[in-house]
C-alpha cells in the first residue's frame, strides 16, 4: 500500500536553497565550540523555517553565534534534478543519508538560479552613505528595485536585476561587494537567543 504522504509537495512555490551555520570567526572565544552546518532547499516561507533555526541554535553550545541564511534567487528544480541524476548514476557508492545536503549543494550552484537577483554586500549602515550607493544604482537603471537587509557587519542589498557595472569597483569597492547569486543573510543569534548585533 502506497504511503501519500511521503509523496512530493504539489506547491508552486520557488525553491530556495537554506543553510544554517556556525563559524569559527564568529565563535573564536567560544569553549567547546565545533564548527556546524545544516543545508537543504525549501519552499517553506521564512517564519516557518524559524523553528528548525532555532533547534539548530539549541544543539550548540552556550554562547555560540549561528547564522541563517536564504539564497537570494529561487533555484530551478529541473535542473537541480537533472544535476543530481546524473550525479546517483556515475557515483553508485553515494550515502543517501546525505542526499539533503547534496542536492542542496547542486542547487545552490549559478546555474540553478531561476530568477537574476543581484546581492550586494555593504559594509556600513550610515545613512548618507547608503541613500548615495542607492541613488548611484537608480541612476543606473531606473527599473531595478532595491531590498535593503540589515546584516552583522552592515547591509545586504537585493536588486530586482544586474546593471553595467563597469565603474563599480573604482567608486564604491571598498564598501561594496557584488555577490550577485549568493546567499542572503536572514538572522544571527546565540544560544540563549541573545540577538547578538
Amino acid at each position: 500500500m502506497k504511503n501519500k504522504k511521503w509523496g512530493t509537495i504539489n506547491s508552486d512555490a520557488p525553491v530556495y536553497v537554506i543553510l544554517f551555520v556556525s563559524r569559527n570567526k564568529d565563535n573564536t572565544d567560544v569553549e567547546g565550540f565545533v564548527e556546524r552546518r545544516k543545508s537543504f532547499i525549501s519552499q517553506q516561507p521564512i517564519e516557518e523555517l524559524m523553528p528548525a533555526f532555532h533547534d539548530f541554535i539549541e544543539k550548540g553550545v552556550t554562547g555560540e553565534f549561528c547564522r541563517f541564511y536564504r539564497s537570494v534567487n529561487a533555484r530551478d528544480m529541473g535542473v537541480v534534478r537533472k544535476k543530481l541524476l546524473h550525479f546517483l548514476i556515475e557515483e553508485d557508492d553515494f550515502n543517501l543519508c546525505c542526499i539533503r545536503s547534496k542536492v542542496a549543494g547542486f542547487a545552490a550552484q549559478k546555474e540553478c538560479a531561476i530568477e537574476k537577483k543581484w546581492l550586494i554586500d555593504f559594509d556600513t549602515r550610515e545613512p548618507e552613505k547608503l541613500n548615495e550607493f542607492l541613488e548611484y544604482i537608480s541612476e543606473k537603471d531606473e527599473t531595478i528595485e532595491a531590498t535593503v537587509n540589515d546584516t552583522p557587519n552592515g547591509c545586504a542589498i537585493v536588486l530586482s536585476h544586474g546593471f553595467n557595472s563597469q565603474d563599480f569597483a573604482e567608486k564604491w569597492g571598498e564598501v561594496a561587494t557584488i555577490k550577485k547569486d549568493d546567499l542572503l543573510f536572514i538572522d544571527g543569534r546565540a544560544k540563549m537567543g541573545l540577538v547578538v548585533w
